[in-house]
């Protein structure tokens, strides 16, 4: 069963591929790549930013305003490797999406285009005036660029979420909706999504609640498109939605998933981060209960984990957390951002491809597990980071979390291993204490100390990933202790370590298990 998603993005194709490749051919080899991929479901082709990547009649398109003929002496804007490519593609009568669309069929897999709803990038520089990298100037539209108005929160500059469209107003929706329509009568498509995650802030400071029934609404106009472009062109057309992985947030943040499954607009929704933050425990039980059997439920996975402030990378993470979504009953996952393996590690994305989709294959293959959170909240919630933890703890309130000094910590494994090494390994910060005489337990058994875990790099290309895992920690876990558990001790899903820490300065930085197969 084929089971992997994989976003293809605004900029990959454009900005890392020659202007040799802006050819049918060309486009259709980046198809005939990632057709390589045995358990591959579908391919999702970004149409746009806040510009359109095709020959939009209603949106600016991304090559607007683009004269090859004045080289360096255009806006510096228009100097970059991908606005010339994508011209090029113009000149030449190629119509990427239409042609990916089309070699996607041929090889059996399903063909999505996903637009981005609030795409922010560049917003904030641009407000500041600040200088903006050349590959993000052209990407604020002029529409954004004249329409103050239309921002969710034109009063402050933190972040570029400030600047996104505000769909609380009417003519922010029409603007969305008239390149939906394009693409509708435009393509022939397997689905479309809608990537609700690019950049996620919808609705004005405290006007999500009401802003709930209208992306309802919208998401059924997105529905009627959809309807008609079945009539047109004889087949079904899905919906699907890329979404906050927590339910709470997802709703706080103004989007209505159960309404929309309820109504028959979301056939696929997947569980995300914002970016380069994967989950090892996505609430997919409880999504499942909310949205019901007949929605596809995906789960973002990714090679970084975010926490303590900070992201740590290996590869070794979107395998573990595939392994968690499918062991809690996920039914496929998703790739954001490994498209770019594409140019320069394609050996590496082929055995995702051939391996991350599956339980049996995943077994096989080395995982890390590391205790994480949901990336996404609404601004004013509680916040759902966890690390750092604070070794000395004199707050005793009615948190089950933290009742007394003992910390725990809930990490998601998927199945567990039948045979190998399991290790568990801490990280902790600079200030704190010897903890080599804390005892550990995982499961409520003790686990002994071992030496730090390592394994020889499997060529070129994983040598600059990983050949030992004792140096992959934040920064701030400056000491590092770990632990053998014996797999006997483990269970399906999540595992529990605990200890009674000293009453100590310091924090707890960092916590994972490592699954070596044997």
């Amino acid at each position: 069963m084929k089971t992997i998603y994989f976003n293809q993005d605004n900029h990959h194709f454009y900005g890392s591929h020659p202007a040799e490749d802006m050819t049918e051919e060309g486009v259709d080899r980046l198809v005939d790549f990632y057709a390589q991929g045995t358990q591959l479901a579908g391919l999702l082709f970004c149409v746009n930013v806040q510009r359109a990547l095709f020959p939009s009649k209603t949106w600016e398109r991304f090559w607007d305003g683009y004269d090859p003929e004045k080289g360096e002496n255009q806006p510096a804007a228009h100097r970059t490797h991908g606005v010339h490519n994508l011209w090029l593609l113009q000149q030449r009568g190629v119509d990427q999406f239409e042609r990916w669309l089309a070699r996607s069929k041929h090889h059996g897999i399903e063909g999505w285009l996903s637009m981005r709803m609030n795409d922010s990038h560049g917003l904030v520089e641009h407000a500041r005036q600040d200088p903006l990298p050349h590959a993000l100037e052209e990407w604020p539209s002029n529409f954004w660029r004249e329409h103050p108005e239309l921002r969710r929160a034109p009063y402050r500059w933190e972040r570029s979420w400030e600047g996104s469209f505000d769909y609380g107003q009417k003519v922010v929706r029409d603007h969305h909706l008239n390149l939906l329509r394009e693409l509708f009568e435009r393509y022939d498509m397997f689905g479309l999504e809608l990537d609700w995650m690019r950049w996620g802030m919808m609705f004005a400071p405290g006007h999500e609640e009401a802003g709930r029934e209208l992306l309802n609404n919208f998401v059924r106009e997105v529905r009627k498109l959809a309807d008609a472009a079945e009539m047109r062109l004889g087949h079904p057309i899905q919906l699907a939605h890329r979404l906050p992985a927590d339910p709470q947030s997802c709703m706080a943040l103004g989007y209505d998933p159960i309404t929309w499954a309820h109504e028959g607009l979301a056939h696929m929704v997947t569980l995300s981060a914002f970016c380069a933050a994967t989950h090892f425990d996505y609430a997919i039980d409880i999504w499942r209960s909310m949205l019901g059997g007949k929605v596809k439920l995906l789960a973002q996975v990714e090679n970084a984990v975010y926490t303590s402030g900070q992201s740590v990378l290996s590869h070794e993470f979107l395998y573990g957390s595939a392994a968690s979504s499918f062991q809690r009953k996920a039914d496929g996952i998703y790739l954001f951002n490994e498209c770019y393996r594409e140019s320069d590690e394609r050996e590496l994305l082929l055995e995702e491809l051939n391996q991350a989709g599956d339980l049996e294959t995943l077994r096989k293959i080395n995982r890390r597990h590391a205790f994480t959170h949901p990336q996404v909240c609404a601004p004013g919630e509680p916040r759902r980071s966890l690390l750092p933890i604070t070794l000395r703890h004199t707050n005793r309130d009615e948190d089950f979390s933290r009742w007394d000094k003992n910390i725990s910590l809930r990490i998601g494994l998927g199945p567990k291993p039948q045979s190998g090494r399991a290790i568990l390994r801490l990280g902790f910060s600079a200030d704190a204490p010897d903890m080599s005489a804390v005892e550990m337990r995982v499961n409520t058994k003790p686990v002994a100390p071992c030496q730090p875990v390592c394994w020889e790099s499997r060529g070129d290309d994983w040598a600059r990933r990983v050949t030992t895992l004792s140096t992959e920690m934040p920064p701030s876990a400056t000491a590092a202790y770990w632990y053998e558990i014996p797999v006997a001790v483990l269970h399906d899903g999540i595992n529990v370590v605990e200890f009674e820490p000293p009453d100590a300065n310091g924090n707890l930085e960092w916590a994972e298990i490592i699954l070596l197969p044997g």
